[in-house]
């Protein structure tokens, strides 16, 4: 070999970068792992606007809540996420973080938030931020959305609060509206008639699967409804 010595330098070079990028890669994370908050931190104060003894627009309701949330391609767990269900926000606080000895709540941006799971009552619960262009007569707007399912057609739910006055004071009511985008048309489902309009190419064999099946669409599960659109699906695909 000619030149012997360069080689072994050229390799003895490579080698010691790639141990400094796998280092480097340990380091970010153990950072991940011991302080999510460091990325989670990452918005303006989040302040009550509400009375939580009466009712909260947050969810989940449980008071340590345990989520997954995937920014910018990493993901984070077992942090502590809530969802404005009424303003439409994410926020996050950490339980280990103090400021002047008080808990500091944080509005996560929307921007760097790629995806988060809850734990509700029904199960994990993925939400996604979604926009939607201005011709969509304004049935929906841009933000938060839990995603059911995602075949030949989207099904979303807007998880949303009602704030009204109760014996005076003013108390705020979780509701959640469902969703079916098909060939960029959205359609809100309400019951039966919403749903075979949203599936019109195949209505007649969505019609006889829900008869089969025993499903009454104004009352349904989200997974009941899912299952229609993954028959909807395979329907579409034969």
């Amino acid at each position: 070999m000619k030149y012997p010595g360069i080689l072994l330098l050229v390799l003895f070079s490579l080698s010691i970068r790639a141990q400094q990028d796998e280092q480097t890669a340990l380091q970010e994370l153990y950072q991940d792992i011991l302080h999510p908050s460091d990325v989670l931190m990452n918005g303006r104060e989040y302040n009550n606007y509400f009375q939580p003894r009466l009712s909260s627009p947050l969810i989940p309701k449980d008071q340590l809540p345990s989520a997954s949330v995937l920014i910018r391609g990493k993901q984070y767990q077992n942090v502590m996420l809530l969802y404005d269900t009424y303003k439409d926000l994410l926020v996050y606080y950490n339980l280990n973080t103090l400021y002047n000895n008080m808990l500091t709540v944080v509005i996560v941006n929307s921007n760097i938030v790629d995806e988060f799971t809850l734990q509700l009552p029904s199960g994990p619960t993925r939400f996604r931020y979604l926009t939607f262009p201005e011709n969509q007569e304004g049935l929906l707007s841009s933000g938060f959305y839990e995603i059911v399912s995602e075949g030949v057609c989207k099904f979303i739910i807007d998880h949303t609060a009602l704030k009204k006055t109760q014996d005076g004071r003013v108390v705020y009511q979780n509701i959640t509206v469902r969703y079916i985008i098909n060939s960029g048309t959205v359609y809100r489902i309400k019951g039966k008639k919403s749903l075979l309009e949203a599936l019109s190419d195949a209505a007649p064999e969505v019609n006889e699967y829900l008869k089969r099946k025993n499903i009454y669409v104004k009352t349904a599960e989200k997974e009941q409804l899912k299952g229609v659109l993954d028959y909807y699906t395979d329907l579409k695909h034969l």
